[in-house]
């Protein structure tokens, strides 16, 4: 089962790989946002007399939220589920031995995982270019397996929460303002746009413990005072991956109970 799904990953890579086009303007527009993003920061960094986190460090880890979340592109898994919903097409998927969910997310991941493999090379490069390299004093092995699993667990989350708003068209038929407004508010409070760091003490406790956090976490790998908190970091956001996926699954029974009712 489980080579049936790589072959779904295969073969959407493989479609995706054909467009070169599309790939170099994908990461080009990734280093152009990180390279604003620096510039901007810059400018506000030598107006502080004092901050929390190094320049360098603060562009290091938006750079890694748009390397290794936005470019995977997991969010968009929404706006396959909203359409084949809204157009029926849901019940065709239906019909294959293979999870419907599960499928959408792998033909995502094959989709942009070469730009995504490219982007891991490109980002770091630029972010290198742009501000040099971060203060890595803090890092250490057990750091280093922390920001791995705390990745698996924000594509989880990622993939459990937007799958979720996407099968919420059942019932709204067009769940595209749920999906807008969450978008922007993961993307202000998971580190897209300001380092965790940067915000205040409080606003940073709120994030750790909410859903947000498990988005933010991978982000922290530059912040030195994660190691800190790194073990509250890591039993939330398995908390909250687990309650994610376990009510997109729930969901995702009410909606299979609905089509046999209605009939999709």
């Amino acid at each position: 089962m489980i080579n049936a799904y790589w072959q779904v990953v295969k073969t959407s890579a493989h479609e995706d790989a054909a467009n070169a086009k599309r790939l170099i303007a994908g990461v080009s527009v990734s280093v152009i946002r990180i390279g604003l993003i620096a510039a901007i920061y810059g400018v506000a960094y030598r107006k502080l007399n004092h901050a929390s986190l190094p320049y360098a460090n603060a562009i290091w880890g938006i750079g890694i939220y748009f390397g290794l979340i936005l470019n995977l592109g997991l969010r968009n898994v929404f706006k396959i589920v909203n359409h084949e919903v809204s157009t029926g097409m849901v019940e065709v998927g239906l019909i294959k031995p293979l999870d419907w969910r599960l499928t959408k997310v792998c033909q995502l991941i094959g989709k942009n995982g070469l730009e995504f493999l490219v982007g891991l090379v490109a980002i770091p490069c630029a972010l290198y270019m742009f501000v040099g390299l971060p203060d890595t004093s803090h890092i250490s092995i057990v750091v280093v397996l922390s920001f791995i699993l705390l990745t698996i667990l924000a594509i989880v989350a990622a993939a459990s929460l937007f799958l979720t708003i996407g099968l919420s068209a059942f019932w709204l038929n067009d769940a595209k303002s749920v999906y807008r407004l969450t978008d922007k508010v993961v993307l202000i409070f998971g580190g897209g746009f300001v380092p965790i760091a940067l915000l205040p003490g409080v606003v940073q406790s709120i994030i750790r413990y909410s859903p947000f956090g498990v988005y933010a976490a991978p982000t922290q790998l530059f912040n030195p005072a994660m190691v800190a908190n790194l073990p509250a970091t890591l039993i939330s956001a398995v908390v909250w991956s687990v309650l994610l996926l376990v009510f997109c699954q729930f969901i995702w029974a009410r909606v299979e109970k609905r089509i046999e009712v209605n009939g999709g």
